[in-house]
């Protein structure tokens, strides 16, 4: 028996918002003091219902609504909500890199573990927002064509999950503005701070928007660790 044209393959890993929505649905039947970090925020409750509407009604349309019905407001909050969660990633080893590649209705997240850590570059001053920026480090070279593979998880990647591709290019403006990057800028090196973790990392943005390159280049110190 055969059939006439192939379905879709299903995007690797899980629902990352889908996961957090019903993360959200059952703190809010928690006390302020029993929310888990990230889910207090009663002010995102209009929005957070919304999505968690579209995602019981049709999941498949939630790519399609974030893209037309919600505001870049909307997208940004998203956006604030869940990178955070990337950041605080309980890595066991450095360097790692975490992609997020935009492809078809989704933008796939992936973890690989790199074999050798890279040159370290020299700091610069902490800035306002807490994030100290490094260089500006070189892009490497790509590959023969120049192009990055971005339909499959490579060969040697761990999926991680996935996240509407709508959110692609609010993730991209959120994370250039937060980390100071300048006009024309694709590569900064960044300490961060998140979910406990203090890690260097190096954030490469691909062009036209297609994502995102997150290396884990090292752990750092932090008062918790010193408190210990």
């Amino acid at each position: 028996m055969s059939t006439r044209g192939h379905a879709p393959s299903p995007a690797p890993g899980h629902d990352i918002l889908a996961r957090y929505l019903h993360a959200y649905v059952n703190a809010r039947q928690l006390s302020d003091l029993e929310r888990p970090w990230g889910l207090g925020n009663d002010g995102l409750d209009a929005l957070w219902s919304r999505l968690t509407d579209a995602l019981a009604r049709n999941p498949k349309e939630l790519n399609r609504l974030i893209a037309s019905e919600l505001t870049e407001e909307d997208r940004l909050h998203i956006a604030r909500t869940i990178t955070p969660l990337i950041f605080a990633l309980p890595l066991r080893a450095y360097p790692s890199e975490v992609r997020a590649i935009r492809s078809g209705q989704h933008l796939i997240l992936s973890l690989r573990h790199l074999p050798a850590a890279l040159p370290a570059s020299k700091p610069e001053k902490p800035t306002a927002e807490g994030w100290t920026l490094a260089k500006h480090v070189p892009e490497p070279a790509r590959g023969k064509e120049g192009k990055e593979k971005a339909k499959d998880v490579p060969k040697g990647e761990e999926p991680m999950g996935h996240l509407p591709a709508a959110l692609t290019p609010t993730f991209v403006a959120h994370l250039r503005n937060v980390l100071g990057f300048e006009e024309g800028q694709t590569r900064r090196d960044v300490t961060v701070s998140s979910g406990g973790r203090r890690r260097r990392v190096r954030v490469t943005m691909l062009a036209r928007d297609r994502g995102i390159v997150v290396r884990f280049l090292e752990r750092l110190a932090s008062p918790a660790d010193e408190n210990r």
